[in-house]
């Protein structure tokens, strides 16, 4: 990718997250980076595009940090806990409006970077399941099929959850409640001391 391109896109981005997807138009863009709009095209057909190229640098980038996250980590209980921390503070820098609008006005894109997000999501949590069975942090007797079809299900589910809950409570909360919640399912005797010890150690360093 040259760079003006990955300008192009970044500055892009920056413009969905504040104003959203339907707003920005690519006349906005070249205005706001100081550019033509003949620039613009010169590496993207159209508005859609654009966008499908923007959210699919943002999948990339996500996808790379968690597949490095998942070949590098021991111990299958931090593993989880610091993918947890990554897409929380991702989370916190972007609109969560923006995967409504993208699944409502472009759903090709959202089908496209959906499927590929659940085939990561459900083969990271099958392997992070059988890595804690052999080092005796879950059960044995847990279905690393079964639960990592929940565990997705989940994950697709939390933004369709009741309004009240939003109101209440920041989504990073939530899925993190949701993440503890899972591990505690999974976990032996053993799993759960280290889990508990974890925790106060999180709780300490805040």
């Amino acid at each position: 990718m040259e760079e003006q391109e990955r300008d192009i896109i970044n500055g892009a981005l920056g413009m969905f997250n504040k104003f959203g997807l339907r707003s920005v138009t690519m006349d906005d863009v070249a205005r706001e980076l100081g550019i033509s709009k003949k620039t613009i095209y010169k590496y993207f057909e159209n508005k859609a595009d654009l966008i499908q190229k923007a959210v699919q640098t943002v999948h990339d980038t996500v996808q790379d940090t968690l597949i490095e996250i998942h070949y590098r980590s021991t111990n299958p209980i931090d593993e989880l806990m610091e993918i947890d921390s990554v897409v929380c503070e991702i989370m916190k820098r972007h609109n969560p409006s923006l995967r409504y609008q993208l699944q409502k006005y472009y759903p090709r894109t959202y089908n496209y970077l959906y499927e590929g997000r659940h085939r990561l999501i459900h083969k990271m949590i099958r392997e992070n399941i059988e890595i804690g069975q052999k080092g005796g942090w879950y059960r044995k007797d847990a279905s690393k099929e079964v639960i990592s079809f929940l565990y997705c299900a989940k994950v697709d589910t939390i933004p369709e959850e009741e309004e009240e809950i939003f109101a209440s409570f920041e989504m990073p909360f939530i899925m993190n409640q949701a993440l503890i919640y899972h591990i505690r399912g999974l976990a032996t005797a053993k799993g759960l001391e280290y889990l508990e010890t974890k925790l106060k150690d999180i709780k300490t360093e805040k």
